[in-house]
């Protein structure tokens, strides 16, 4: 009995200290869990595609992503149109005949040229132009879009990352201390009430490392999709979410907005509805049509030369263009309208983002500094105190179970930090590559 007795007890102290050396928290910070090895596994020991930072996936999504690719071939549409906006009105070539044969006939050739009146051509220019520069301001919104969706999706990936390492960290040391309860119950050291417990609790954690590779699977695709390229399933993402870049004040970040994307294409349409204000207004001025050309002449058998000149002007009798001036007058006060609405949810929107970014920060910073270190020391702690026969050994699947809600919250916390600064930077106008691969600044 004595021989038994003992035998239980080294068992127990030897799966102890394993459990206490591959809890999550006893390894180096960042997210490049688990590490990696420079040779892909298989027969022909070829090397591994290159790991993904967020600079490559930036690189990638710029090349690669298709709403940006349509995004600039509306600046290049926009020049085509500057250029058409410019172009004045062809001349006309006209012949008339009079008489086909014999001795009475009259030929014409005349030369006609529209005038433009009433600045209709500045109007038309003026009109491209803020098109143009609503044009410029799209494209600079779609990269900072693209860009804050490259880095939730490529954050979120690590974070799916880091949560499979907890999961399967958590797999490992619930399967063996699943064994271990087991070995006792069969000493007759615990009811096999506690085993079965034990053993019910590893497999929940199966489920959730399950779960986890799901979750990993998702975010790979997500990230394949916001860049553009399938290519990047085959990579894995490295990078430090531990390290979450800091932002300016926010009264420094609403002093942005105008100058923001979305602000500047709002005040672009603005403008460019006066401008059509004008090109309506101009319209009411009627053109003048200038002619010149010559008249041949056969009478009687005597040909002659006649020179022909003329002018041309249209009488605005029915039709005025009121309606139309009407509805620009109507359209521009609904852009300016659209102008101060899009201004009050660019401040909303980004003092929201603003106290997410903040609530997440402060969240990962305490768990870190203070939730993380407590429950690793209650595990130790219980795991001390099992091992001499105090605490049972629910009492350890708690802890244990407490310390990895600790580590998936803090994951969770850092994830939400990086979702609120990518957002900050798409309000803002975060240009797609002019901060990539800057080192972060830490918080």
């Amino acid at each position: 009995m004595l021989i038994r007795h003992l035998a239980a007890a080294l068992a127990i102290i030897a799966a102890i200290p394993v459990c206490a050396q591959s809890m999550p928290g006893s390894t180096p910070a960042g997210s490049d869990y688990p590490p990696s090895s420079p040779v892909a596994s298989g027969t022909g020991g070829e090397l591994a595609p290159a790991p993904l930072s967020l600079d490559d996936a930036l690189g990638i999504a710029a090349q690669n992503n298709p709403l940006l690719r349509g995004a600039r071939a509306d600046v290049d549409a926009s020049a085509g149109a500057f250029m058409q906006a410019g172009a004045r009105p062809n001349p006309q070539l006209s012949l008339l005949q009079e008489g086909l044969g014999g001795r009475e006939r009259t030929s014409t050739a005349q030369l006609n040229q529209t005038i433009e009146l009433g600045g209709k051509r500045q109007a038309r220019l003026d009109v491209a132009s803020y098109g143009r520069e609503a044009a410029l301001a799209a494209l600079d919104g779609r990269g900072a879009t693209l860009r804050a969706d490259v880095v939730s999706a490529f954050y979120g990936l690590l974070a799916a990352q880091r949560q499979l390492w907890v999961a399967q960290e958590s797999a490992d040391i619930a399967n063996r201390s699943a064994d271990l309860a087991d070995r006792r119950a069969r000493a007759g050291k615990v009811s096999p009430v506690e085993a079965t417990k034990a053993r019910v609790a590893a497999t929940g954690v199966q489920i959730e490392l399950a779960n986890a590779r799901t979750r990993v699977a998702t975010a790979a695709e997500k990230l394949a999709n916001v860049t553009g390229s399938p290519l990047v399933l085959e990579r894995r993402a490295v990078g430090d979410i531990e390290t979450v870049p800091s932002v300016e004040p926010l009264s420094g970040l609403l002093a942005r907005l105008p100058d923001s994307p979305v602000s500047r294409g709002a005040r672009a349409e603005m403008l460019r509805s006066d401008a059509r204000i004008s090109v309506e207004r101009a319209k009411r001025i009627p053109d003048v049509t200038l002619s010149a050309g010559m008249k041949r002449v056969t009478s009687a058998g005597v040909r002659y030369n006649q020179a022909v000149v003329g002018i041309s002007i249209p009488l605005p009798l029915f039709d005025t263009n009121k309606g139309a001036l009407v509805e620009a007058v109507h359209q521009a006060e609904k852009a300016s309208a659209d102008f101060d609405s899009e201004n009050a949810r660019l401040r909303l929107e980004l003092t929201q983002a603003y106290a997410s970014y903040e609530r997440s920060t402060q969240a990962a910073k305490q768990l870190k500094t203070a939730v993380l270190p407590g429950a690793r020391e209650a595990l130790n702690a219980v795991s001390r105190g099992f091992e001499l026969g105090k605490f049972s050994f629910l009492d350890v699947l708690d802890a244990q179970r407490t310390f990895f809600q600790s580590q998936s919250q803090y994951v969770q916390a850092l994830s939400d930090a990086y979702l609120a600064y990518a957002d900050i930077g798409r309000l803002v106008g975060m240009p797609l590559r002019t901060d990539a691969g800057q080192p972060a600044n830490p918080r």
